[in-house]
């Protein structure tokens, strides 16, 4: 069961965002998760199996968007704290989010929409702490446009201090230290499996996990 491990104190979110300081004192907020999901919109299962956890933690409605399903149903006017979990600042950040938060605002829901996972302060602090804790030598992640996201991309090669790459390298063995740029097991994690290559995706991680779930359970 994950959100087991070390706590994240509340006050380390209100720091990293410090507009989630006008959120509190009106009772926890309904979140709404946007994941990329899986073909056909399958929610990977690591991320589904805490709505119920989260939702009784946190005494408040707990719901996963995928990118790739059709718009969940929804309480009408109920206000949601919208909580993207992407990594990069690629088209889904940019484009599909801001209509997501349009589409529920027409709609008549108060809504919050909060920056994508990977710009958190503790997010940025928990790769470089995987990073350092294994002799990681390139950071996979898929291809993206050039502009925003790529721009997104040297700072974070800069700040990990690892080199990027959008492809396996050739001769990628089961020694090899690869650290995929992926929330939940996707075509990259299975490329890598096929070759016998120990890189797992990021929520298969038990750090990775309990980081996430707390995040979410001491959100406003």
């Amino acid at each position: 069961m994950t959100g087991n491990g070390p706590t994240t104190p509340a006050h380390d979110l209100l720091q990293g965002w410090p507009l989630l300081r006008n959120l509190q004192g009106e009772g926890a907020w309904p979140l709404l998760v946007v994941v990329h999901g899986h073909s056909g919109g399958v929610v990977p299962e690591l991320i589904s199996r805490w709505l119920a956890p989260l939702a009784e933690l946190r005494g408040a409605p707990v719901w996963v968007q995928a990118l790739t399903a059709e718009p969940l149903p929804l309480p009408a006017g109920e206000r949601l704290l919208v909580v993207p979990l992407l990594l990069t600042p690629g088209s889904h950040a940019r484009f599909d989010l801001p209509a997501i938060r349009e589409r529920l605002r027409a709609a008549g829901h108060p809504v919050v929409l909060l920056p994508f996972l990977g710009a958190w302060p503790l997010w940025l602090e928990h790769l470089g702490q995987l990073s350092a804790a294994e002799p990681h030598q390139v950071l996979l992640h898929h291809p993206l446009h050039p502009g925003v996201a790529d721009r997104y991309l040297v700072a974070l090669e800069r700040r990990l201090g690892l080199p990027l790459s959008s492809e396996i390298p050739a001769g990628s063995s089961g020694e090899a230290g690869l650290l995929p740029l992926a929330l939940a097991p996707n075509r990259m994690t299975a490329q890598l499996e096929d070759a016998g290559v120990p890189a797992p995706a990021l929520l298969e991680r038990p750090a990775t996990r309990d980081l996430v779930f707390t995040v979410l359970r001491n959100l406003p």
